[in-house]
Order: C-alpha cells, then structure tokens, then sequence
C-alpha cells in the first residue's frame, strides 16, 4: 500500500469511527400503570426519513430496541393511537446510543420521568426550571375553559402571556449558553420565525462542528437559505402560478415595475385591515410604475379568497393575485405537505400580512417592517406622488387683480393665488390626481362668476379677454375638454332659468306665476336628463362622479352600483369618487336583511345609548330634525304607532340632525310629546368646524344609513335587521310592515 493510499484509508477509518461515535444501539426499557394491552408508538428522524416502531404494554412494562444513526433530541413516543393530539398521551424525549429508562402511568403519559444520555439530562435540568411556570399555565388553561365570557377569557389570556414570555426567554437562554447541546437546534427551532437571517446565522454558526453534524438543524439550515435568498439587494425569486382568473403570472414579467408583494389571506384580520392602505398607495403611485402582487394563504378556500379580493376592491391592471401553491393530502389518514411551488416558503413567511418591496431591476429592496418604511421607500424610488401642473393666462383688461385658484387636491394649501401683470398671469403647483373641481375666480369677481377647470399634470391656458371668467377659454388636457364640452349642453338651459327665475321675481299674477314656474319645471327637467346622460354615457370622464354624486341620493343601490361599476379604473381610481364609494358602502350595509349598523351615542339625557342593547325589539329609526317640516307633521303618527305597539315590543329611535340647535331639538321632542320609555332621542353626530370648514364624519349616524332627506325611517326586526327603508309619504307601507312584524 502506497502512502498516498494508506493515508486515504486512515481518514476514512477516523470518519467511520467519529459517525459511530454518535450514532449505535439504543434501548428503551418502560414502565406504565393502568396501560397493559395499550400499545406504544415511537416517532423519531426527520421529514426526509423518518422513524418508526411500536410496541406492547405486558405487565406494565415495555421495550424498544434500535440502531441510530445519530442523536435524536426530540423524539417522540404515543400511547394508545399513532395519531394523537392529546399532549397527556405524548411523551417528547431526547434519544442517544445507550439505554433510556420510562415510567409514568397510562392517564398522564405525556409526564412521564425519563433517564437517559446527556441530552435528556438537559432536558430534564431545563424542564425542571419551568415547572412551576407550566403549573400556573395549566391552571390558567382551566379558567380559560371554564370562562363565561369573553371579557373574562381576555383577561386570562392578559395573564398567561407573561409566563410565555418566561418560556421563550428560558429557550433563548438556553441555546446562547449551550452552543454543544443537542437540545439547542430544537430550542433555536421555536423562535427562528421571528429571527431576521443575521440574528439566526449568528446563533447557527455558534453551535459546536458536532452539534451542527448531527444535531437536528436541517429545518434550520432550510431557513437560513431562504431567508439567505430574500436579504437585501438579492434577485426576489420568481415564480410562476395562475392568476385570480386561471392565467399563468410570473412575477419576472414586472421587470421595469416596482412591485410590492403581499402574503395575506382572507381569513387573515390584520390582512384586510391592510388592504385599505394599500389601495391608497396604488392609487398614489401605480401611475409612476408601482404593481401590487398578492400571494394568498387560501389554496384550500378558493371562493372566499375571490370574495376578499372583489370585497377589499383590489382590482385593476395593476394587481395580480395568485395562490401560494401549496398542497395537503389528508386521504388514508395521512398529512403529506407539498411544498414544490409554494410561493410562500421561497420568501420564508411565517407571519400574515408579510410584504417585500421590490425594485424595477427585480431585487429586493426591503422586508416591510411598517407603513411609514414602505412609503419612504416607495418615494424615494418612484418620486412624491405628485405631478406639475401649470396654468397660463391672459387678461388684458384685468390688470393688478388678483386670480386665485380654489382645490382641494393640494395638498396642505387650498388656494394658490397670483396678481395680474402686464395683461398675464401664471399659476403652478403640484396635484396628486386629476381634479375637476378647481374653481378659478379673478379679483372681487362673485361667486356666481368662475371658471371651473379641469386640473391635470401638465400646462393648460385661460384666456379672460372681456374681464368675466364666465366667458372665459379654457383649454387643457382631456379633463377640461370634457368640462367645455359638458357646460357648452348645460349653458343654455342654466340661462333659460335664469331667465325664467327673473321674470318670476317680476310675475305680478298667480296665473303668470304657475305658467313660469311650468316652464322652470320643464327647465330642470332637461338639466338633469343631461346630467344623467353624461354620467351613463361618459364612464372614462373625471366629470362623470361630479354629475353622478348629484342623483345619488335617489337611487337605489342596485342602480347607483351598476353605474359605478360602469366607471373605467382611471376614472375609479383618480376621480373625485371618495364620496361616491362611502355611499355605496353606507347602502350596501343597509340593505333589507342586513344587519342594521350599529352606533352608541349620549342620549337627550346625556346617558350612553346603543342601538343594538334593543336586540328583540322591533324598532323604527327616524331621521329627523326640528326645523323640518314634514318631520314634524311625521310625529303625530309615530306617536299614534308607539301607542298601538310599544305594549307589544316597538321602540322608536330619533336621531336628529340638530347638532348646531340642541335647545330647538330638546323643545321639539316636548313640545311634540316624543317622550317615555320606549322613546330613545340622540343627536347624529356630525360635527363641522366654523373657522376652517372642516367636516367630521366618523361619529355621523346619517352618514351609516345614507341619509340624503328628512324625514327617512328604517324599519329593524327582532334580530337588529334592516326590514326597509320608509321615505315621506310611505305611512301605509310602513303600518303594514308592523302589522306583520308583531301581530
């Protein structure tokens, strides 16, 4: 034998040695009361090849004998069935060459004592140090079982968490000090989620060469790589998967795009609360290069993913859904996970809602750890989400007046003004989306003498060549042309009635007076035939929500959605269509069935009142206000009707709109005897500020139930559901109603 040789064989006799060093014959020897009969079930190795025996309880006693290729620091032994979920039935043990000792009884399995090599040891020790932590958990457990409420099992919970806190920091304890325990990759396993790639490499890579060799880190080594995949600056991994409508995606197909993708899922809560702010950001900076991808954890509730998504409105050419891919066989009783295309394993998420930022070359920018980070980043790669805009005019009989532009698509100004100056004037500022509601007024001009501009990114012109903006030229983008064209339909009717309301003022006869008003009538009539034929006809206009917002409170959902679903996206997303999706949101909530919305407020006694604390009532909620007058001439019957049924189970809600005129409010429920026990009266809650203007919604009952004209009554059942809607006039629709709901 050559040296060379000789040396080879040396090397290789040392391996063989150092493997046997830690693998070879164990045995288990058990002893169980209550069990004889029962058989034992022994689960060790890990997913690429698992291990497994089962034996007999003779005479309390039991024995497994094997060979190992290496330590097991969690294997596992069941009593009973092989599959089991009852933790008294399953006993985790850490199994090495040599002999391993079990005792325990067949109730309490799960608790056995066992003795055993180094590893078990340290089990032991470590287990042993949160004893009375487990005790205390365990009885919190019970209380949380037995809890009558969910206030009470809140409170539970507020207690359990800091001992969890305990058993996770025991954990992180234990793996930094024991670098050559097999105990520790297990240990390490259990907060590995919640690592980022530095913390767990640097925790990895301070394990012993033997602990790294035949300890259990295989999942952990999985980790490591695909967290090692998705580190800043590296190529996001791409994948391929059909879409949300059965055609193939890949996401290296957004080459040029910068891409956010979302792990989410319908069932998901913080998800869905998400969504809201992320459609903001696509409206903001789609425009610029930004596309949505959402990988969903909904493979096995393909309906209710599709439900989410039209429900959350995460639609548009920008998104892209797909599913994460992954495969469970649960057949002949098994749970075999595949995970060959699971898009979500490639970005090693454990947590929803998790979000990577990508750039337009396809590499990760960042792992989203917030809402502030993503939008500083989405700036600085794509720009402020805002566009130049320029107006240029000319007013050669307007020198030294001031020209002020009104808009609410500013920012934190609202106006932006200039001085007329050898006959011009240019105005320039920043817009975040097309705006069809700028008003442009010239010196001490009235209101009723504006031009209404269309405002989009780029230059547009005003030509005020008689000093009246009236009959001013305005030219622009696509979005002023569709104003010009729009008032060049309106304009002569807007002057018929001006003309006809002047020659009303100076009507001197009853019979002048009713033929003039036939023929404003007959005016108004042609105006809205045009208004509404703008906004059925012209889907991809900025203007067609304008003119829609104006009928809307005499439609009917069905009707109001049809056209806004009718709508293009551009027009969805960058018109002034806020207002438009809130009322569509308020109706669809109230519609019959629905459970009616639910509100708390102070009542006329300043004592909080709550709508639905009159579940099995039946109930009607009246709109009202002190100052109208059909609400008032409403009373008399309501009163009639409390009367009638409130023995029988009726309640009557008044909410009022006299938030600025509390006294008038408390006057009229006296004065009109809307007064005793089953008379519930709370104001709706709106609230405006005089000095700025500013209006606040978010405590506004009316603004729930879609409130448009007083006096509206909604009907509620037993169960707090909408039964329908009673507009003025309806008396005999509503009495039938109640006679069917408590006869």
């Amino acid at each position: 034998m050559t040296r060379k040789l000789l040396v080879c064989a040396t090397a290789l006799l040392l391996s063989a040695t150092a493997a046997m060093a830690q693998g070879g014959k164990f045995t288990i020897k058990g002893t169980i009361e209550n069990a004889d009969g029962e058989t034992v079930y022994l689960h060790y190795g890990n997913q690429a090849k698992p291990m497994a025996d089962s034996t007999v309880v003779k005479k309390g006693k039991f024995t497994f004998k094997g060979m190992l290729d290496k330590p097991y620091s969690s294997a596992r032994m069941i009593i009973g069935q092989q599959r089991i979920y009852n933790r008294d039935k399953i006993l985790t043990l850490s199994l090495e060459p040599g002999k391993v000792t079990v005792k325990g009884t067949r109730e309490l399995f799960g608790r056995a004592t066992v003795t055993g090599g180094k590893a078990q040891q340290e089990r032991n020790e470590f287990e042993a140090s949160l004893a009375e932590n487990r005790k205390q958990v365990s009885l919190l457990n019970q209380k949380y079982q037995d809890a009558k409420d969910a206030a009470e099992r809140e409170a539970i919970k507020a207690q359990i968490e800091p001992y969890s806190k305990q058993v996770g920091e025991a954990q992180r304890l234990f793996y930094t000090t024991h670098p050559d325990s097999y105990l520790s990759p297990e240990m390490l396993r259990y907060d590995m989620s919640r690592m980022s790639y530095q913390e767990l490499k640097t925790v990895y890579d301070s394990f012993s060469d033997r602990v790294k060799q035949y300890g259990e880190c295989s999942t952990i080594v999985e980790e490591l790589n695909a967290l090692e995949k998705v580190q800043t600056g590296k190529s996001a991994p791409d994948f391929m998967a059909n879409d949300i409508n059965g055609r193939p995606f890949t996401l290296s197909s957004l080459r040029g795009k910068v891409v956010i993708i979302d792990f989410w899922a319908s069932w998901c809560v913080p998800c869905r609360k998400s969504n809201p702010h992320m459609r903001e950001l696509y409206k903001k900076y789609h425009p610029k290069g930004l596309d949505l991808v959402y990988v969903s954890d909904d493979d096995s509730r393909p309906a209710a993913w599709k439900k989410a998504v039209a429900d959350d409105k995460l639609v548009g050419e920008g998104y892209h859904h797909v599913l994460r891919g992954l495969k469970v066989d649960r057949s002949n009783g098994q749970y075999n996970v595949d995970k060959t295309n699971d898009i979500s394993d490639k970005y090693a998420i454990h947590y929803l809602p998790t979000k990577y930022l990508i750039d337009r070359e396809g590499r990760i920018v960042c792992k989203v750890e917030n809402d502030e980070q993503l939008e500083r980043e989405l700036e600085r790669l794509l720009g402020k989400a805002e566009y130049d805009f320029t107006i240029n005019g000319t007013a050669p009989r307007a020198e030294g007046k001031q020209v002020t532009l009104y808009c609410d698509m500013l920012g934190g100004k609202k106006e932006l003004s200039t001085t007329v100056k050898e006959g011009r004037f240019s105005l320039s500022g920043k817009i975040g989306q097309p705006y069809v509601g700028g008003v442009l007024l010239l010196g001490e001009a009235s209101q009723q003498d504006y031009a209404q501009l269309g405002i989009e990114p780029g230059t547009m012109t005003v030509d005020i060549s008689n000093a009246s903006l009236k009959d001013a030229t305005v030219k622009g983008g696509k979005a002023q042309d569709d104003i010009n064209a729009y008032h060049a339909q309106l304009n002569p009717v807007v002057e018929q009635l001006n003309t006809i309301d002047k020659q009303l003022q100076k009507a001197k006869t009853d019979k002048q007076r009713k033929q003039l008003q036939a023929k404003m009538d007959e005016a108004r009539k042609k105006y809205d035939e045009i208004s509404k034929s703008y906004y059925l006809q012209h889907g991809d206009s900025y203007l067609a929500p304008q003119t829609l917002r104006m009928d809307m409170g005499n439609m009917s959902y069905e009707e109001a959605k049809k056209i806004y679903d009718g709508f293009s996206e551009n027009v969805k997303l960058y018109g002034d269509t806020e207002e438009i999706e809130r009322e569509l949101d308020a109706l669809e909530k109230i519609q019959p069935g629905k459970p009616a919305p639910d509100f708390t407020a102070n009542d006329i006694n300043g004592k909080p009142f709550t709508l639905s604390s009159l579940k099995g009532k039946v109930v009607i909620l009246d709109f009202w206000a002190s100052w109208c007058v059909p609400c008032r001439k409403s009373n008399p019957h309501m009163k009639e009707l409390y009367e009638k049924y409130h023995a029988q189970g009726l309640e009557m809600v008044y909410v009022s709109d006299d938030d600025g005129r509390p006294e008038a409010w408390r006057k009229a429920v006296a004065d009109d005897g809307l007064q005793g026990d089953g008379f519930h009266h709370v104001l709706r809650g709106f609230k405006i500020d005089r000095a700025t203007g500013e209006r606040d919604h978010s405590n506004d009952i009316s603004d729930k139930y879609a409130i448009h004209y007083l006096p509206t009554k909604y009907l509620i059942d037993r169960e707090g559901r909408i039964v329908c809607k009673i507009s003025e006039g309806e008396d005999q629709k509503l009495d039938e109603k109640l006679q069917e709901l408590l006869k």
